[in-house]
């Protein structure tokens, strides 16, 4: 597991969710909460893409899924206990969400003027920066959780949607 500091690349700097100007980053371990946009920081601080989620996106998405499964069930749990530390998770599940958003459309991801570069992209769910706004601004809410899992539910099935549609061109040629 090869660990290094790197600066935070404008391209990811979000003051919602870094307050560092370095970070750790590990490519092993990007999904893990520390390491969070790992292959993005190399990639906009002047490293390779090549190997990178969003140029294989359906393990990508596939391997998002997955997490967001096991921090969902946290995220459950966290509400029905009433938890003070909920917001921390669903930040968590934010970083998760934007990672299946941006790689399921061959992209990094992109945190500065989030906004404007989600509506660039062509799979998206319905109204998704008006909704991860309201997530962002009150994470704490139960209904906040509520949005962000369906999110993750639209996101998915567009992807399929999309993968299976170009199956079939595919195939059809």
């Amino acid at each position: 597991m090869k660990l290094e500091s790197q600066v935070v690349p404008q391209q990811i700097h979000d003051p919602y969710l870094y307050t560092e100007k370095k970070v750790q980053v590990c490519l092993e371990k990007y999904l893990e909460e520390d390491y969070y946009f790992s292959h993005e920081i190399l990639y906009f601080n002047g490293g390779e893409g090549e190997g990178s989620p969003w140029s294989n996106r359906e393990n990508a998405v596939k391997d998002v899924m997955e997490y967001w499964e096991m921090e969902k069930e946290k995220i459950t749990e966290l509400h029905k206990s009433r938890n003070k530390h909920v917001h921390m998770y669903v930040k968590r599940g934010l970083c998760l969400f934007y990672m299946l958003l941006f790689w399921s459309n061959s992209a990094p991801v992109v945190l500065s003027d989030w906004q404007h570069n989600i509506a660039t992209l062509s799979l998206k769910p319905i109204n998704a920066e008006e909704r991860l706004s309201f997530i962002r601004q009150n994470s704490k809410l139960y209904h906040s959780f509520v949005q962000l899992r369906e999110l993750f539910q639209e996101q998915h099935k567009q992807f399929s949607k999309h993968l299976a549609i170009s199956k079939l061109k595919k195939d059809k040629k």
